[in-house]
Order: C-alpha cells, then structure tokens, then sequence
C-alpha cells in the first residue's frame, strides 16, 4: 500500500512532510536568533537531521538514524519523530481494547501561557479525583497541545484526553470539567475512540507555524514547556513507556523489538534526499545495493578497533608506604636467614 492510499496519510500534513520540515527549521532557526532567553539553541537546531547515517543489524534490518539531533520540542524534525514514535507504542497497546472515547479540555484563553498550562493541569488534577471520574473510568493518556491566536495575542492551552472505561455522557463530563476548572472552561466534544485516533491525540505540541516570526511568543513558550511532562498515563495506561519522551530512540534496531539488543553496524553517510519517515518514527533508507553491500563487506572485514586499555592507576600514599614496609620486611627476613645459616655452617665447622 502506498502513501498517498494509507489512511493514515492524514496525519502527515503539509507541516509534517519531510520537504516542508526542513523550511519550516529554517524558519524556525531564524526566528530563534531573535530570541532572548533561547538564541542559544540556534547551533543545534540549525545542524539537526543534515546528515544521516546507515544501520544494519545482524538480521538485516536497516535504518538510518540522524548524527545531530537536536531535541527540542518546535523542530519539525524531531517532533515529529517523537510523535510518530509515541503513537506507535500506543497503537499497539490500544489495538482490540473496547470503551475507548477520546476528550478534548479546554479553559479560557490565557494572555501568559504559562499560567494557563498551570491552571489547566490544576484543573486536570482536581477532575481526575472526582468520585465522578473514579467510577467511571479505569485508564488514559493525556497530551497536552497549545495553540496561539496571533491576532489577539492569546493562547489557548488544552488536553487531548483518551480514556478507557464505562460510558461517560457528554453533559455530566461537561459539568465535571467545569467544576474542575472553577467554571472557566468547558468540554470540547467528546466521541468514541479507536486505534486511529492516537494519531491525532499526539499530532504535536504546537503548530510551529503559529510561532515562527515572532520571537517574543517563541521565547515564552518555549520557557513555558522547559522541563514539563507534555504526555500522562494513568490506570491502565501506565504500561506505555513515555519515560523517553524527548529521545524515545536508544539506537536499537527499530524492526526487532525493545529486548531483542541484536549486534548491529555502522555504515555509510546518508543524504536527507535518500531518507524517508514511515509511520512508526523509522528513518527507512534508500540507497543503491552494491555501494550498501560493499560497506557491509568493508564494516565486517575491517571492525572497530577496541579502545586502548587504561593506564595503571598510581597507587595512593597508603598503598605506597604499605608496599615499601612489606619490601623492607622481605628483606630484613632474608638478611636474617642468611645470617642464621651461616652461623649454624660456623659451628658444625668448629665442632
């Protein structure tokens, strides 16, 4: 099946294809050089998913996996990743599950975005602890996305909310929320859920096109987010791993599985034009077969050498003083059974 048949070739919109990315990083680097507080991070970004490099591991899976990578949480390149990576995790661990719904939790639009993240996860806290939300629902995952309303200066923080249990119906989750929330916000909708729908749940953090070209908004937002889990579990949801949310890639091959840790080799550089992103977070590679094959010979003929052994570490003061007193001791047991022999071979000499 290709592509443009996959239905979920929605999810990869104009802002997620690969060609886009890359403008959109440019746009994203100039507009970071302006900023106050994160100009700093212009290097990195500016440098991230320029060059590539080849994997194979020892069953002939390959991959290919960027030299820099950034991280940061606006750079189309590694959003995207990250968000493709995640819902692939959740795909496989929602498949078949029924009394799924999918939420979406909202407050008023807030002037500062980190007061209204605060407000709606305080929000968020006291819903989930209502005897309401207890009794009806066993599990979620919750994602936080932020969106900004250029025009009037404004963001208007939500969760996007998938939740499995009994049946909730609209209007008695509307009123939840809204003592929740002390009566400033409302429920979106909220409607039946499936695997397909964790595509959208993850989509992104923010539209960066919202935020490249005003620097000043990029600086808060960026200030706001630093160091914030942007994605929850809870109840049976917990057995999702999002403790890597940042880099959810440990360089293992990508095909055989989390546990699997198969010997795997380096090969040659990749250009972005030979790389491609499938719906699982993969970099899959395209490159001509006897160039990739004489690498392979090239890797197995010639490994990487093992690094060289450490020096000796020098031996402390006690360790010395130590050594010097079993020396001295030696000899002194010496000296002295030579002098003993000696005067036993005088007096038998005598005798």
């Amino acid at each position: 099946m290709g592509l443009e048949s996959d239905p979920r070739q929605g999810f990869l919109g104009k802002e997620f294809r690969l060609l886009d990315a890359y403008e959109l990083q440019t746009e994203l680097v100039e507009t970071l050089s302006e900023t106050e507080n994160h100009r700093h991070l212009v290097p990195k970004v500016a440098r991230c998913h320029r060059s590539f490099r080849h994997w194979r591991c020892e069953k002939n899976h390959d991959w290919a996996e960027a030299e820099n990578s950034c991280s940061m949480r606006l750079c189309p390149h590694c959003s995207r990743r990250r968000s493709l990576i995640l819902a692939g995790r959740m795909e496989n661990f929602v498949s078949g599950r029924v009394g799924l719904r999918y939420a979406v939790l909202a407050e008023r639009n807030s002037a500062d975005v980190a007061e209204g993240i605060k407000s709606l996860w305080d929000a968020w806290t006291r819903l989930r602890r209502s005897v309401a939300w207890k009794q009806k629902l066993k599990g979620c995952v919750v994602v936080l996305e932020v969106t900004r309303n250029r025009e009037e200066g404004t963001w208007h923080p939500h969760l996007n909310v998938l939740m499995e249990g009994e049946y909730f119906p609209f209007e008695e989750l509307r009123q939840a929320w809204s003592e929740a929330t002390r009566h400033r916000g409302q429920t979106s909708f909220i409607r039946a859920a499936d695997e397909g729908t964790v595509r959208e749940l993850l989509k992104y953090v923010t539209k960066i096109a919202d935020l490249v070209g005003d620097a000043e908004a990029l600086d808060e937002f960026l200030t706001a987010v630093k160091g914030a889990r942007l994605v929850r579990t809870y109840g049976t949801f917990r057995n999702i791993p999002i403790a890597d949310e940042e880099n959810p890639r440990n360089g293992d091959c990508p095909d055989c599985g989390p546990d699997a840790h198969p010997n795997v080799v380096k090969l040659g550089h990749v250009a972005p034009h030979q790389v491609s992103l499938d719906f699982n977070g993969v970099l899959r590679v395209s490159r001509c077969p006897s160039r990739v094959d004489y690498e392979l010979r090239e890797a197995v003929q010639f490994p990487p050498s093992l690094p060289p052994p450490l020096p000796p570490r020098p031996m402390s003061s006690l360790l010395r003083r130590w050594d010097a007193l079993h020396k001295e001791f030696a000899a002194t047991s010496r000296m002295r059974s030579t002098t003993n022999g000696n005067s036993t071979h005088h007096h038998e000499a005598t005798a």
